[in-house]
């Protein structure tokens, strides 16, 4: 089965609407930036939600601008499909194919391609199926056993205001759904 294929399988046998699967440019250029909130840890967090994440380069000449290197065509498609418009720190994000190929590695270019984080590896379908445009509620996983509902609480608030917390348990690890006011407030909370 191929990449789009498995996708579709994964969104109940249709692609999500604007996204075709035949797309093969990896690398995507994010504009409007918010340049003191912003790192390229954060565009990681956010930008894994779609796929896995090879390099990040905030271009320093340009600090509203950054560089995010994709695995494949097809991650970079659900990207730009659902991130553009986002609302990150305050600025709505413009997310585009860039012309560039790759980024090419250098002190400045963040390397993702080897990170644990980086999590559309095995079971990709059921990563797929997760990917949708910023909501108010996300999903914390891997919590440990120690952390606490208010420990969650008090370092989550500081994005913003929690309206409700889940947390629970599947095959033996520790999760937890978190409702906030706003979607810009949960999409900064990632």
């Amino acid at each position: 089965m191929g990449r789009a294929a498995t996708v579709a399988a994964a969104f109940g046998g249709t692609l999500p609407p604007g996204v075709t699967g035949t797309n093969e440019r990896c690398t995507l250029i994010v504009s409007n930036l918010n340049t003191d909130k912003t790192n390229e840890d954060k565009l990681f967090n956010l930008f894994s939600l779609y796929g896995n994440i090879v390099r990040i380069k905030v271009l320093h000449n340009k600090p509203d601008l950054a560089l995010v290197e994709m695995a494949d065509g097809l991650q970079a498609e659900l990207a730009v499909n659902y991130l553009k418009g986002a609302t990150l720190f305050g600025n709505k994000l413009e997310v585009n194919y860039s012309k560039y190929p790759t980024i090419t590695p250098a002190p400045d270019a963040h390397d993702y391609i080897n990170s644990g984080l980086n999590r559309f590896n095995s079971n990709v379908v059921k990563n797929y199926r997760h990917c949708c445009a910023p909501t108010k509620m996300i999903h914390v996983s891997a919590l440990a056993q120690d952390v606490s509902e208010e420990a969650l609480l008090a370092h989550l608030s500081e994005h913003g205001s929690v309206v409700g917390t889940k947390l629970f348990e599947v095959n033996g690890k520790r999760q937890a759904l978190v409702l906030f006011e706003s979607e810009e407030e949960a999409t900064e909370a990632l």
